[in-house]
């Protein structure tokens, strides 16, 4: 929703809350005004100025987006990661913030700003974590036992008829015809890569916070 140019009627109920960041790659401003939460960026020599305009009630014509906190279904920040997910309508916006602190003292002020909604943490366990690479694991382990299962009757003298083109099965033979230790060269790569993305993925369970409409 583009935020448009125009001053709180009741200053009396209108809230705020500002934060700036410098970093290259942030959100320049994070706001709240009113019943909105905004993300704003402007060029580096601006946000000074637009920021007091913000404490002013002042909205600028441009780089600025904002929703209303009547459209958000929740909000969800996983620890690790530099930015904060607001959920409305069916879509989605980052609010991306580099500073630890920061980003918490942000999460935790929005918490205050839907008192009606619940919060709660999930932590994912090891296998949770890691589950695509370790299905790749698996199923790459299972093409690798079946390749050298060809590879080995090849190398005892059995031949192979090939029969369409591009099937599974004929993949597999066409790798089994390079010898079982080229077999192994190959799935052994894929299998380390696999199992090195599955141990990373599993030693950091992702810890999710969500606050739900």
């Amino acid at each position: 929703m583009a935020a448009n140019n125009q001053h709180p009627s009741d200053r009396n109920s209108y809230t705020m809350k500002i934060w700036i960041n410098s970093q290259k790659g942030e959100d320049r401003i994070i706001a709240h005004l009113g019943d909105t939460i905004y993300k704003c960026n402007p060029k580096a020599n601006e946000v000074e100025q637009v920021a007091w305009g913000l404490g002013k009630g002042v909205l600028p014509d441009e780089n600025m987006f904002g929703i209303p906190l009547s459209y958000i279904s929740e909000i969800r920040w996983q620890e690790g990661k530099n930015y904060i997910q607001v959920f409305f309508r069916g879509s989605e916006e980052y609010f991306t913030v580099y500073d630890d602190t920061k980003r918490q003292e942000i999460f935790d002020y929005f918490k205050t700003l839907l008192p009606s909604f619940s919060t709660k943490t999930e932590r994912k366990t090891a296998i949770q974590a890691g589950k695509k690479p370790l299905a790749a694991l698996i199923v790459v382990g299972i093409l690798c036992l079946v390749t050298l299962l060809f590879a080995s009757t090849i190398e005892s003298g059995t031949g192979y008829e090939f029969h369409g083109h591009g099937s599974l099965l004929v993949a597999v033979i066409g790798l089994a015809s390079l010898g079982t230790k080229k077999v192994l060269l190959i799935f052994g790569g894929l299998l380390a890569i696999a199992g090195f993305s599955f141990a990373r993925k599993a030693k950091h369970p992702p810890v999710i916070h969500r606050i739900i409409k």
